[in-house]
C-alpha cells in the first residue's frame, strides 16, 4: 500500500512488526503487540476490536493497558454503545491512523459523555479501520491521558508506517486456522492457509510451499520452482516477477517504502491465474521477504464491484473498473465492456488512487484481494 506521506520516509519499529507477526501463533493473540505499542508510542492504553455493527457489540477483544475489572464492566454494559469515537470508527472504510481530535465536529458530544472522559482524564484517541465488511468491522485504537497530550501530524505519521504490517497480519490470523498452529514459526502459519502460497527469503529463494502450493505447481505448467526459484514460463510475466519480488523484499527489509504487486497469467480458454506478491517483515526464517500467493479464480470466489464499493467507499463506475482489474482486464479491455473511453477509465482509477492511498494498479489489485477474496 502507498502511503500519503511519500515525501518523508519513516522506517517502521522492526520490534513492533516482529511482535505484530508473533501475535499470529502466541496464545494470547496480539496483546503483546499492543502492550508493545502503547509503550512505544506513549499511549495509556491499546485495543484491537472486533466489532458487530447491528447490533452494536464487541465480539471479541485483544487489549493491553485496561484492568481487567474496567474491560469487564465495559463489556458487560457494552459501552461500545456509549463510546463516540469508537461508534464512529465502526461505520468508516478503511484507512489511516486518524486522531480523534480531527473528527470532534463530526460527533455529538454529550455532557454525559464529556464528564466520563474527564473522570477518566482522557484527551485524545489514535483509531484505524484495520478491515470491515458488512456485518463487523476490526478497529485497533489508542488513548491517551491529558499529562500524555495530543497525537501530533508527525506521530500519526510513525504509526501509519505500520498500517500494511498491521493490515496483512490480522487478514493472516482471519485466514489460518489456529487449531492447525502448534509451533510459533512463519512456517506453521503458511502451512495453516488454505492458498497455494510460497515463501521467499531476501535472496527470492524460495524457503517453503505448503501443501496447497505444491499440488498446485504439480498440476500448473505455467510456473514451477527450479533451483530454488520461482519460474515463469511466460518471458514478460518472469521479468515482472524479477522486477516485482526485488521491490517487495526491499520494501520489507525497510529500504523502500512498503509495496505489493499483483501480476496475471493468461491462459488459453481460461480465467487467468493471479500472482499476489505482499512483504512478509523479518520473521523466524528469514531477515526479509515475501509471501507469493497463486489465486485459481475458478476455485475462488473474486469479490464484485458490489462488495468492492462497500468496502472501500467507491461510487459505482469505480467499483466496476476495480472488478475488471481483479479479474485480469486491462484498461483497453474495461473501456470497450463499459463503453466509456479510456480516458474516462482512467479518471476513475485516478479517483480510486486517491480514496484507497494507492498509486499502481498492482497495489491497488492486491489490496482488493487480500481484503475481500473468498
Amino acid at each position: 500500500m502507498s502511503l500519503s506521506y511519500k515525501n518523508e520516509m519513516i522506517l517502521p519499529d522492526a520490534n513492533i512488526v516482529h511482535a505484530l507477526y508473533e501475535g499470529l501463533t502466541d496464545r494470547e493473540g496480539f496483546h503483546h503487540f499492543l502492550d508493545l505499542l502503547r509503550t512505544t508510542h506513549n499511549a495509556c492504553a491499546a485495543e484491537l476490536v472486533v466489532v458487530r455493527k447491528q447490533p452494536l457489540q464487541i465480539d471479541h477483544l485483544w487489549y493491553a493497558g485496561l484492568p481487567d475489572d474496567f474491560i469487564d464492566w465495559y463489556t458487560k454494559n457494552n459501552m461500545i454503545q456509549q463510546d463516540l469515537v469508537s461508534r464512529y470508527a465502526t461505520f468508516q472504510p478503511p484507512g489511516l491512523f486518524h486522531s480523534a481530535l480531527s473528527i470532534k465536529d463530526e460527533l455529538n458530544v454529550t455532557e454525559d459523555y464529556k464528564r466520563w472522559q474527564n473522570d477518566q482524564n482522557m484527551l485524545d484517541s489514535a483509531w484505524l479501520v484495520v478491515h470491515c465488511t458488512q456485518t463487523h468491522t476490526i478497529l485497533l485504537t489508542m488513548q491517551r491521558t491529558v499529562d500524555q497530550g495530543i497525537y501530533h501530524p508527525e506521530e500519526l505519521a510513525r504509526l501509519n508506517q505500520l498500517v500494511p504490517f498491521i493490515r496483512q497480519a490480522v487478514l493472516l490470523y482471519q485466514q489460518i486456522d489456529q487449531r492447525n498452529v502448534a509451533r510459533k514459526t512463519l512456517t506453521s502459519v503458511v502451512n495453516a492457509m488454505p492458498q497455494a502460497t510460497l515463501v521467499l527469503n531476501e535472496q527470492a529463494v524460495v524457503i517453503h510451499s505448503n501443501q496447497s502450493a505444491k499440488a498446485f505447481l504439480l498440476e500448473e505448467k505455467l510456473l514451477s520452482v527450479r533451483n530454488e526459484r520461482l519460474m515463469f514460463q511466460q518471458n514478460d510475466v518472469q521479468k515482472a516477477y524479477l522486477r516485482s519480488s526485488v521491490q517487495v523484499i526491499r520494501a520489507s527489509m525497510g529500504q523502500g517504502e512498503y509495496d505489493a504487486d499483483t501480476l496475471f497469467l493468461q491462459r488459453i480458454g481460461r480465467p487467468p491465474l493471479i500472482v499476489l506478491i505482499r512483504p512478509m517483515e523479518s520473521t523466524d526464517v528469514s531477515r526479509g521477504g515475501a509471501l507469493v500467493t497463486i489465486v485459481e479464480p475458478a476455485k475462488r470466489k473474486l469479490p464484485k464491484a458490489e462488495t468492492i464499493g462497500q468496502y472501500f467507499s467507491l461510487s459505482p463506475a469505480e467499483s466496476e473498473l476495480c472488478e475488471g482489474l481483479v479479474t485480469g482486464l486491462t484498461l483497453k479491455d474495461i473501456s470497450k465492456k463499459s463503453g466509456k473511453t479510456e480516458a474516462t477509465i482512467r479518471s476513475y482509477l485516478k479517483n480510486v488512487f486517491i480514496k484507497t492511498n494507492h498509486s499502481r494498479q498492482g497495489e491497488l489489485i492486491s489490496s482488493i484481494l487480500s481484503a475481500l477474496l473468498h
